[in-house]
């Protein structure tokens, strides 16, 4: 038997839980093992044909991320994008940093790393620095780099900003936490 039907095996015998709204669900955990197989394209089938309900709690949270970081491993990084920009950029977390990666998985570095610059942020400072490296201009990186001090500042605002938006929450929230686990940090530039 070939290592695809061993996946395809794997896949059958967990499918009965993808549209599970609930703690049983695997489809997350199969998506993200087959891509470290490589098998990105398989992947990305399973975020195909899920149900309404499963849709409704579930898109937004974290399988749009996913199927975009599944596209844009598998050359469809055009159409990702494209999805992205048709909906409202209230419904895309990341969007700039989840685009400019799209364009760089796109081979149009220079368009991503003008997407990079003007974004705030640690993270956008260090996708915009692996960009950067990957052509060559080491110092033009380490300069993009914020300081201790500003990454100290950033970390404070992040926590400062969640507990307050966890003390204006209505105290039964069903999880005890605001923040839906997403997809693998798509922002990563190799």
């Amino acid at each position: 038997m070939t290592t695809s039907g061993r996946f395809d095996e794997a896949i059958e015998s967990v499918e009965h839980t993808f549209d599970d709204l609930y703690d049983e669900n695997l489809l997350q955990a199969t998506m993200i093992l087959l891509a470290d197989q490589g098998q990105h394209d398989k992947a990305l089938d399973l975020t195909e044909g899920r149900s309404p309900d499963f849709l409704a709690e579930n898109e937004a949270f974290w399988l749009r991320s996913n199927r975009w970081w599944l596209m844009g491993e598998t050359g469809r990084a055009r159409e990702a994008i494209a999805e992205i920009e048709a909906l409202p950029a209230s419904e895309v977390d990341d969007r700039e940093l989840t685009i400019a990666w799209l364009l760089a998985q796109d081979g149009r570095l220079e368009e991503a790393i003008a997407r990079l610059r003007p974004l705030p942020g640690k993270r956008a400072a260090t996708d915009l620095a692996e960009l950067l490296i990957r052509q060559g201009r080491f110092t033009e990186a380490i300069a993009v780099i914020p300081d201790v001090a500003a990454q100290r500042e950033e970390k404070r605002r992040f926590w400062t900003d969640r507990t307050e938006r966890q003390e204006a929450a209505p105290s039964d929230v069903g999880y005890g936490c605001d923040d839906p686990w997403t997809a693998p940090n798509t922002a990563h530039l190799e």
